[in-house]
């Protein structure tokens, strides 16, 4: 498996971040970022099954999973009603680079990009692409994200056992 984090958004191939992206910059309107109530779930229908809403509290700061995305939860477990340094599916160094990737987003007030290349249970290799975007109730400080992630038509049970160490595919019985 290979992971990029912080990925230029050039680099993003993926219809369906990209269709966020367009989504999330219209809505910012001149602002750093948009807040929760500019975001229309209308709007985005298609992207609703991969769509993570988390609140963010900033000290301590922590990750609250808000909403999880039918396919989302599919391949990440139901994380909703959780904090991400609670979810025990993902490995502690998982949960640590997804605290950070979470921490940039909040610092620095803009998406990040990323792409895991993963295995399947066919030993082909799949590119998942997803982002976070960052929204304020106040115009400044960070206080919900909403990540995208595109499993590109794969399926939980494709994932190889060997690339479900980063909480993807199909969960254990």
């Amino acid at each position: 498996m290979i992971v990029e984090l912080d990925i230029p958004f050039e680099q993003v191939t993926s219809p369906l971040v990209r269709r966020f992206h367009q989504i999330w910059d219209a809505k910012r309107d001149g602002r750093a970022m948009p807040s929760w109530q500019d975001i229309d779930p209308a709007e985005m229908r298609s992207i609703l099954p991969n769509i993570i809403v988390t609140s963010i509290e900033q000290s301590p700061f922590r990750v609250f999973y808000r909403l999880v995305g039918t396919k989302a939860a599919s391949f990440r477990h139901e994380l909703t009603g959780r904090y991400l340094d609670q979810v025990t599916e993902f490995p502690e160094d998982v949960r640590a680079e997804l605290a950070e990737e979470y921490q940039l987003v909040c610092s620095e007030r803009r998406p990040t990009y990323s792409r895991d290349v993963l295995t399947t249970k066919f030993g082909h290799s799949i590119t998942f692409f997803g982002a976070i975007f960052p929204l304020s109730s106040d115009g400044t400080q960070v206080d919900r994200c909403i990540a995208v992630e595109d499993y590109e038509g794969t399926r939980p049970d494709d994932i190889a056992k060997s690339d479900a160490g980063r909480g993807y595919g199909a969960r254990e019985p």
